[in-house]
């Protein structure tokens, strides 16, 4: 199949790696397709200089295709774009001329999302707790949870002894790594957000909260967490900065994998990251395919699509909270055996079933059947 690709390199908000790229496009040829990649990065720049228009970017796309398949003419574009990367005109101009299958992940921010599904002739969700959404708004859609790809590297036996959390620092994730820095656990955390001072965002935080309380502002729930938040930044910063690093490169990412001797995930996000709000989405995802994936331990928040994807405490551990999370770490540090052939377990279970190659050719298996 001849495939028109574009979409961000990068799933980091911190650090150029490419894991989209190397996701898609890479999986994509080893299946052996006709593919065309087109990056976000390369449709940001017009006549040299960087763009930040929404509409110019979505030109550049389209005419990069045009410029393609008037040559050879494309069956799918496959796209991993929301709102504030490109326009509906994009896709609206696309109709009639290819099959148009759009990406969309981060449910709990599905509104980034809306004024696309309506254009594109199949959405591609990645969260379970999306299939009632599009359901509803009878949205032409397909389930493909997260997976991994096939590990080259050769499987470390001998771990470091150390906890290792790798991710952004937003909603609970602060709140967590806090208790765990004050059980003393041997952690080093790397990501974006973590060494940014909340100091000022604190005190205005505060200053908007007594405002709100005064005026009985339905927010003030959603200012207060937030403000807690930057509290907890605020005392991480202070007294264990030296656990702190900086986002890492798709090598740094897979040593520090490899080497570790626990990987904590911490998958919860608050719908709209808005702390008044009630639901919170708690699902599989990519960290929890590529730890095992590289003969490494597992510790994620338990969730109902993690737990029907691996066979738990036999292949990969979960918590449920804080306490559990304390216990689990304060156990498994001391059983390195144990966890090493859980984490041996675990990664026979993602080749078997939760490589992107996988996923991928489920996802042909379905194009096929109802659009060629």
């Amino acid at each position: 199949m001849r495939i028109y690709l574009t979409l961000n390199s990068s799933a980091s908000s911190g650090f150029k790696d490419f894991t989209w790229k190397n996701i898609f496009y890479n999986s994509l040829l080893e299946m052996g397709h006709d593919v065309v990649f087109f990056s976000y990065e390369n449709a940001t720049y017009f006549k040299g200089k960087k763009t930040s228009s929404i509409s110019i970017i979505s030109e550049n796309i389209y005419n990069n295709f045009i410029k393609h398949h008037n040559k050879k003419k494309f069956d799918l574009f496959f796209s991993y774009y929301h709102n504030l990367n490109v326009n509906t005109e994009l896709f609206k101009k696309l109709k009639g001329k290819v099959l148009r299958v759009n990406y969309t992940t981060n449910f709990h921010q599905i509104n980034v999302y809306e004024d696309l599904l309506k254009e594109v002739d199949l959405s591609i969700y990645a969260s379970i707790e999306a299939k009632s959404y599009f359901e509803n708004k009878n949205i032409k859609s397909y389930y493909m949870p997260f997976a991994a790809l096939k590990s080259k590297s050769k499987n470390v036996t001998l771990k470091n002894g150390k906890l290792s959390f790798v991710g952004t620092a937003y909603g609970s994730r602060s709140y967590y790594i806090y208790r765990l820095l004050q059980n003393k656990f041997p952690i080093d955390i790397y990501g974006s957000n973590w060494k940014k001072s909340g100091r000022i965002n604190s005190l205005l935080r505060s200053i908007k909260l007594q405002k709100e309380i005064l005026l009985n502002n339905k927010n003030s729930i959603d200012t207060a967490y937030k403000n807690l938040n930057n509290l907890i930044l605020n005392q991480i910063n202070s007294k264990y900065c030296e656990c702190i690093n900086d986002p890492l490169d798709d090598f740094g990412y897979t040593q520090l994998l490899l080497n570790s001797s626990i990987i904590l995930n911490i998958p919860e996000s608050r719908y709209n990251h808005d702390y008044s709000n009630h639901k919170v989405l708690i699902g599989a995802n990519l960290r929890d395919f590529e730890v095992p994936a590289l003969g490494s331990f597992l510790l994620t928040q338990y969730n109902d699509e993690i737990s029907s994807m691996f066979d738990l405490k036999k292949e990969i551990e979960t918590f449920k909270n804080e306490w559990e999370m304390v216990d689990k770490i304060k156990f498994y540090l001391k059983k390195p055996n144990l966890s090493l052939k859980i984490a041996e377990a675990g990664q026979r279970r993602v080749n078997i079933e939760h490589l992107w190659i996988h996923r991928l050719e489920a996802l042909f298996l379905f194009l096929n059947k109802n659009f060629f």
